[in-house]
C-alpha cells in the first residue's frame, strides 16, 4: 500500500513540474534599459483598491471580453502606478487594452485613454510563457535589473499580454 502512495505522489510531482515547464516556469525574462522611443496608449478604466477584490477581477473581465467580441482591438494591459507586488493592500491601476492609437476606434462606455510617455527610461522586460507564471518572472527579473544596474524602480509599470508572442512589462527606472 505504501508503494502505491509513494509512486502516485511521484506522479503527480512529476506531472506538475511537467505543467510547469510546458507553462514556462523555468524560463527568465529576458531584461533590458531602454527609453521609450513613442507613447503606448491605453484605452481603460482607472481602479484603487484590492487587487483580489471582485470589482477588479470584474474590470479584468470586461477588457478581455471587449477584446475578444471585438469592440475593440487591442492587446489586454495595464499600467499599475504603485509596486504590484503590494497591490493586494491597495492597487493603483490603469486596466484596459493597449491600442494603435487614440483616433481610429470607439471607446467602449465608461473607458478612456491613457499614456505611457515616450522619452521614459525604462527596463523592458519580455518572456514567452503563461499569464499564470509571466508576471512573476517578469518582476524578479525586473527587480533584479535595477539592483544589478543601480538603478531606482519609479512604481510605474505597464503590463501588455498579448495572445501570442512574448508577455512584456516596462518598469520606469529614475
Amino acid at each position: 500500500m505504501n508503494r502505491i502512495f509513494l509512486l502516485l505522489s511521484l506522479f503527480l510531482i512529476l506531472a506538475a513540474g511537467v505543467a510547469y515547464y510546458f507553462l514556462g516556469g523555468f524560463k527568465k525574462a529576458d531584461v533590458t534599459l531602454e527609453t521609450t522611443a513613442q507613447p503606448i496608449f491605453l484605452a481603460g478604466r482607472y481602479f484603487e483598491g484590492p487587487a483580489n477584490s471582485e470589482q477588479f477581477g470584474d474590470m479584468t473581465r470586461e477588457a478581455y471580453e471587449i477584446r475578444t467580441s471585438g469592440k475593440m482591438r487591442g492587446t489586454f494591459g495595464n499600467i499599475f502606478y504603485n509596486d504590484p507586488a503590494k497591490a493586494s493592500e491597495t492597487a493603483k491601476v490603469f486596466v484596459g487594452l493597449v491600442v494603435d492609437d487614440t483616433v481610429s476606434q470607439a471607446l467602449p462606455k465608461g473607458y478612456r485613454y491613457r499614456a505611457f510617455a515616450a522619452g521614459q527610461r525604462v527596463l523592458h522586460a519580455r518572456i514567452v510563457a503563461s499569464y499564470l507564471v509571466a508576471p512573476d518572472k517578469l518582476y524578479t527579473g525586473v527587480k533584479a535589473a535595477a539592483k544589478e544596474q543601480d538603478l531606482t524602480l519609479h512604481n510605474v509599470y505597464l503590463e501588455k499580454f498579448p495572445t501570442t508572442g512574448p508577455v512584456e512589462v516596462w518598469a520606469v527606472v529614475k
